[in-house]
């Protein structure tokens, strides 16, 4: 079967993961309806995998692995079965079997720039760190619209693998899309860092207080982290005091909202240390 645009089944996925208060309820009514309708329709595959993402949003894991091999035993080529069955043993930590599955899938010839992701994930999972970076690197190339974390976690996997040059040029790639991302501006800055760019770090950061003034706070705590990491404290330590001076300027109204009030907090606890 080849792979397609994301189904109802995936939508449905995303809304239930999206809103978990109200998710349980909806979830065992959805179950209990496609359930009833399999009595009518048995080995029905677009219901099978409908109960699937729903047992998986429901985190019954047994129960949606059940419904994706009998997808996969009434309809053996079907590739997005194969895909989420792959993840979901990765996901459970039977990596042999997720790679058997992913396997299956590639053999197929299927294509999916999530397959790839998926085995970017597995493959650094067992220590492939090449195989990794090469398998994002093929996620980033074809998907079309990866997201800030993605390239972040793809450059984090890339370094790893021993090319940090590969790494930076990853975040470079990720900062073109998403311009105003602070964990990008973290990645970028912590490679900067690394060789020894102590005046280019502080240049972007002031380069980004100025862009985005009403972040910074965050902004002071984010850099702070960042000396911090990098074996820096007193540089750290002054811009945690930065970010507590930038936050007792905001009006009383902002600094009570609950965001504010956990950087407050997380900035007084780094500063006792």
């Amino acid at each position: 079967m080849p792979i397609k645009k994301p189904s109802q089944a995936i939508l449905l996925l995303l809304l239930v993961t999206t809103a978990p208060l109200v998710a349980h309820g909806f979830v065992d009514q959805e179950i209990a309806d496609v359930t009833r309708r399999l009595e009518t329709k048995p080995g029905d595959v677009d219901l099978l995998m409908r109960r699937a993402t729903l047992h998986r949003a429901h985190e019954d894991y047994s129960a949606a692995k059940a419904d994706l091999l009998a997808v996969k035993k009434n309809s053996p080529r079907h590739a997005e079965a194969l895909l989420r069955l792959a993840s979901l043993e990765r996901g459970q930590g039977k990596l042999a079997a997720a790679d058997s599955v992913l396997a299956r899938y590639f053999t197929m010839g299927g294509e999916a720039p999530e397959a790839y992701r998926e085995k970017a994930r597995l493959d650094a999972d067992q220590k492939r760190g090449k195989a990794a970076a090469g398998a994002w690197l093929k996620y980033l190339s074809l998907a079309q619209h990866p997201t800030a974390d993605e390239f972040i976690e793809a450059a984090k996997t890339i370094n790893a693998s021993g090319d940090p040059s590969a790494a930076q040029l990853t975040v470079q790639h990720g900062l073109k899309r998403y311009p105003a991302s602070i964990p990008l501006h973290r990645e970028a800055a912590l490679h900067q860092l690394r060789l020894g760019r102590k005046a280019a770090v502080e240049e972007r950061f002031a380069e980004l207080r100025k862009r985005y003034p009403t972040l910074r706070p965050r902004l002071f705590h984010e850099e702070g982290m960042l000396w911090s990491a990098g074996g820096h404290p007193e540089n750290a330590h002054r811009c945690f005091e930065r970010a507590l001076a930038s936050l007792n300027q905001l009006p009383a109204t902002k600094q009570s909202q609950p965001g504010f009030r956990s950087l407050r907090a997380k900035i007084l606890k780094l500063l006792k240390q």
